[in-house]
């Protein structure tokens, strides 16, 4: 059997409702699987502009995305796997806020983007849509509030492309602790000061990407399409350098690693074995903020 440890990376999300309405504008992430003798290394990097404009009502936030997956096969397989050692996601995004009152927020966003292994042009079957809308109610008072979110979610976190539920309850406890649970991310923060804080994060995760090329598996059988999806528990600490750098240190435990190849009707055709595993990451940021 093969076996992978792959790295599942955490995104932080706001606690209060309304700070959904400010975003950096600019982001970068590099982030790496260090598994030693495993079949598979693992390496991820992303850059993403966002360009929010104020309306008379509400936020408009437009997004240009890109991601690059790019594996190390050390293991040979029965297959050449030259074509899945890079995998790109290259997406625009329109994302609009709306406050409807004071304890209510409106949020819908969709997506298109490229996500492709990219070793011809891209052709249509390259392209990816996906997109939500959730309703955001805050409760409480102002020092600690908490929030209630439901909505619904066009996206590839499974592994494929599913119409799924987005549900969470977050709670701000003291101005240094906050948690929210649901799904498909429940997480505990602690703010030790202003630039140290640690956070704990049950988070389902994955993707979906076109092959542009066929995968010839087998003299019968044919790779279309290439499929990830991660569930894990990670602790992350969280060093803000200054206003700009910051550094980050993840570890923990992915119980579920899923990573196969599909045919174009999203029927498997070669399955990597991969098992629960422990997994490391390290990261650099830069952040331009509002």
């Amino acid at each position: 059997m093969k076996k992978i440890i792959m790295v599942a990376f955490i995104i932080s999300v706001g606690n209060k409702t309304y700070a959904q309405l400010s975003e950096n504008l600019a982001s970068f992430n590099y982030g790496l699987a260090p598994i030693g003798h495993d079949d598979i290394d693992f390496y991820k990097t992303d850059f993403k502009f966002n360009i929010p404009t104020t309306l008379k009502k509400g936020v408009l936030t437009n997004s240009l995305g890109f991601n690059n997956y790019r594996f190390n096969y050390t293991t040979d397989f029965s297959f050449s796997t030259e074509a899945i050692s890079n995998l790109y996601d290259i997406s625009y995004g329109l994302k609009y806020q709306l406050p409807i009152t004071k304890t209510w927020l409106l949020t819908t966003s969709a997506k298109a983007a490229i996500v492709s292994n990219l070793t011809n042009a891209a052709t249509k079957n390259d392209l990816l849509f996906t997109g939500d809308v959730f309703v955001a109610k805050t409760l409480g008072n102002e020092e600690n509030p908490e929030t209630l979110t439901l909505g619904l979610s066009y996206t590839t976190i499974t592994g494929k492309p599913s119409l799924l539920p987005t549900v969470s309850y977050t709670k701000q406890v003291t101005n240094k602790f906050s948690f929210g649970v649901g799904f498909p991310k429940t997480f505990a923060n602690y703010t030790i000061n202003a630039i140290n804080a640690i956070q704990l994060v049950f988070l389902v995760d994955g993707f979906y990407a076109n092959l542009n090329d066929k995968i010839r598996v087998n003299q019968t059988t044919n790779a279309d399409k290439i499929s990830f999806s991660s569930t894990s528990l990670a602790l992350a600490y969280n060093y803000e350098m200054d206003d700009y750098w910051g550094i980050s240190f993840k570890g923990g435990y992915a119980f579920s690693n899923k990573y196969k190849l599909l045919n174009s009707d999203d029927a498997l055709v070669f399955n990597f074995n991969t098992t629960s595993k422990p997994f490391f990451s390290a990261g650099i940021t830069f952040n331009l903020k509002k």
